[in-house]
């Protein structure tokens, strides 16, 4: 009945505050998954397993599987954020926990909640409370006990939610909390009620249970962890991204997770030709080794950010150049990482200003001062896509453009040049300004 796995990158700016509850939670995922009695009934692998990327910004997992006709979320976010039918708040048995989650859901909800949950805490209820959703962005909130048997709660809270005909719930771990309960124990529950749910509901108003919870903070650390607790190994996956929702270059090869990669490109690739003809336009005397394309998706939305930024600004497209950057072996790995540091100004060059410079012609770059050979004789240039803009001359000791009207000394020049009518390099002040398109590695003959 689980007809895809796949872990899904969403863009929730949310702090990590416990990583062992997250990759608990997903080690019992897939250990009930193995284990489940019922698993042959249960368990089938669908038409589209894979691991499917989405959202444009800094990738915080969330694992989807298909349980009977739900669909079951393992997020990671701010609860209060959710746009659902129903938003369950664990807490305590006297109903008015003022810490954690259920703090931060009471106070989204607003005080005319908080007042309702203490009026009706006072009276005889089933185990649970319900109330509006008052400020957050779902129809009620249901209150429960996070100490008590998280199984029979959730199954509580389904039942709710199909009697009253809704079709979505977002729900804390219930208990990791102030409730200290195992998050193992707790992941492995909840993943049963909702089993016990689809077995008795085989077309239910319910669609979407989605668990809300913590990460960690970088992403390849939590893809390590989830190596290592054998997530998914009820399914077999490819690891590929979901390009145009990254919005990432087409032609970029699947990153396993990642948010940084190089990819050696074959000498029969067109692509690998592109870039080989317009180093050997002027570099004769020099033997390419090997090309790679750098693939970091960081930088490579910072860079498009800033160039949609001056598109609008300078009132048309024109504003991008592929140029070439020499360096030496040991920056190799740091501009891979993190692209061009405009404090290593003067390490070469400073004559038109303290930034990073770009020239035109490969040539240029593959000069031994810039290209520093290692102790093979391997030289380093990177191709590199530029925002060069509006330009103008530089000069040394310049920290950033000038401007362009004196009059009015905010609005700057985006980079500046050696000769602004027959420009042979541009130097840029602003690291997001130059994305390391490829990187070749080459000898002299």
């Amino acid at each position: 009945m689980i007809q895809r796995i796949g872990l899904i990158f969403l863009q929730n700016m949310i702090v990590v505050n416990n990583c062992f509850y997250f990759q608990a939670f997903l080690g019992e995922f897939s250990r009930w998954s193995s284990r489940n009695p019922n698993k042959d009934k249960i368990l089938k692998a669908g038409d589209t397993p894979g691991v499917i990327g989405t959202g444009s910004n800094p990738w915080f997992p969330t694992y989807e599987m298909k349980i009977g006709a739900i669909t079951f979320q393992v997020a990671v976010g701010d609860i209060t954020e959710e746009n659902v039918d129903v938003i369950v708040n664990s807490t305590a048995r006297t109903f008015d926990l003022k810490s954690g989650v259920s703090k931060a859901i009471l106070e989204g909800a607003g005080p005319a909640v908080e007042n309702e949950l203490t009026a009706l805490a006072a009276r005889p209820h089933r185990g649970f409370i319900i109330t509006q959703g008052g400020d957050l962005r779902c129809d009620i909130i249901i209150h429960v006990h996070g100490a008590d048997d998280v199984r029979k709660t959730v199954s509580s809270v389904l039942e709710e939610c199909e009697q009253r005909n809704y079709t979505s719930v977002s729900l804390p771990a219930i208990g990791t909390g102030n409730a200290e309960q195992d998050p193992s124990i707790v992941a492995d529950n909840i993943i049963d009620a909702i089993v016990d749910f689809t077995w008795k509901y085989s077309t239910p108003s319910l669609e979407t249970i989605k668990v809300v919870i913590f990460l960690p903070k970088l992403l390849n650390v939590f893809y390590e962890s989830m190596k290592k607790r054998d997530i998914l190994a009820s399914s077999t996956l490819q690891a590929t991204f979901y390009k145009a929702a990254h919005n990432v270059p087409e032609h970029w090869t699947a990153m396993n997770y990642q948010l940084c990669c190089t990819v050696q490109l074959l000498p029969e690739q067109s692509e690998y030709q592109t870039v080989k003809d317009k180093f050997a336009k002027t570099c004769f005397h020099y033997t390419i080794e090997k090309i790679e394309r750098i693939q970091n998706i960081p930088l490579w939305h910072s860079y498009q950010t800033k160039k949609k930024l001056m598109d609008i600004k300078n009132g048309h497209t024109d504003n991008e150049r592929l140029l070439f950057h020499g360096t030496d072996a040991a920056s190799v790995p740091y501009v891979n990482e993190h692209g061009f540091n405009r404090s290593y100004a003067g390490k070469n060059s400073a004559a038109y200003g303290k930034g990073t410079y770009f020239a035109v012609d490969a040539s240029y770059s593959a000069n031994n001062t810039y290209s520093k050979p290692d102790e093979q004789g391997r030289k380093h240039m990177y191709v590199v896509q530029v925002l060069t803009g509006n330009y103008t001359k530089g000069s040394v000791g310049l920290i950033m453009p000038p401007p362009k009207d004196p009059a009015n000394p905010t609005d700057l020049f985006d980079s500046v040049t050696d000769n602004a009518q027959h420009p042979s390099l541009f130097v840029v002040f602003s690291d997001n300004h130059a994305y390391p398109e490829y990187l070749i590695t080459f000898r002299c003959k």
